[in-house]
């Protein structure tokens, strides 16, 4: 994943690698941005989808520093949410879940994601469950 920066978001520059995958979790096999990071007490919030070399895509998330966002103050250790339930293990591309948008309030993180390219689905996670799976 790579990150870049933009003063009207016309004009992009600055562009720098953030993350790539990691051997031996659950995202070895590829990476990529979700939602637009959001500002939480910690840091930048991002909730990424990374799959399997055996092309199981999940979501995680990483936390960026709030001053230096190139900078990763920690990553999911699993995912944040994992293909489970019938909708997405089964469709045109199964075991598939995917981030489209994400809210914060209250200490909820509320996501929209895909699943397996046939569905769309909501759900709702604690961010302090959230933060239990970085390291």
């Amino acid at each position: 994943m790579w990150i870049s920066e933009s003063g009207d978001l016309i004009c992009w520059g600055g562009h720098m690698r953030l993350m790539g995958t990691r051997k031996k979790y659950w995202d070895d096999g590829r990476i990529g941005c979700g939602a637009v990071p959001f500002r939480i007490r910690e840091g930048w919030l991002e909730i990424y989808h990374g799959s399997s070399k055996a092309n199981r895509y999940c979501l995680g998330a990483v936390l960026l520093d709030t001053e230096k966002p190139w900078e990763i103050i920690a990553r999911s250790k699993e995912p944040v949410i994992k293909p489970e339930m019938n909708y997405e293990l089964n469709g045109f591309f199964g075991g598939v879940v995917f981030t489209c948008g994400v809210l914060y309030e209250e200490g909820k993180v509320k996501i929209y994601y895909g699943a397996a390219d046939t569905s769309i689905a909501y759900a709702e996670v604690k961010l302090s469950d959230i933060l239990c799976q970085l390291k």
